[in-house]
């Protein structure tokens, strides 16, 4: 019992050190425009994803998301747009006061 209890907490620890912020910038043509807007009326982020904040691009063509993940949960997020958005994809550390209201 003691070492079911011992492994179920590595996994659980794993996990959490697996889980990173992550910014992901996503582009698309504007010939494009109406099936995105089709697509995200109805899209669910995978449930491995968490959204920390969401950003449109006033100009355009651009949504911007820092979302907390592994990369199981990118790679999902990922799999339904592929054809039709580019995916810029970077670690990113919050700081500041960003840092202390997620940390908490």
């Amino acid at each position: 019992m003691i070492i079911a209890a011992g492994v179920s907490q590595i996994l659980k620890t794993r996990k959490e050190v697996s889980m990173m912020y992550f910014m992901m910038i996503c582009t698309w043509d504007p010939k494009d425009e109406r099936e995105v807007r089709t697509r995200r009326a109805t899209w669910e982020w995978p449930e491995d994803v968490q959204v920390i904040s969401e950003f449109y691009d006033l100009q355009g063509c651009r949504t911007i998301y820092v979302v907390k993940s592994d990369a199981k949960g990118l790679i999902a997020a990922r799999a339904a747009w592929i054809d039709v958005l580019y995916f810029e994809i970077f670690p990113v550390y919050p700081v500041g006061d960003t840092k202390e209201r997620l940390m908490k």
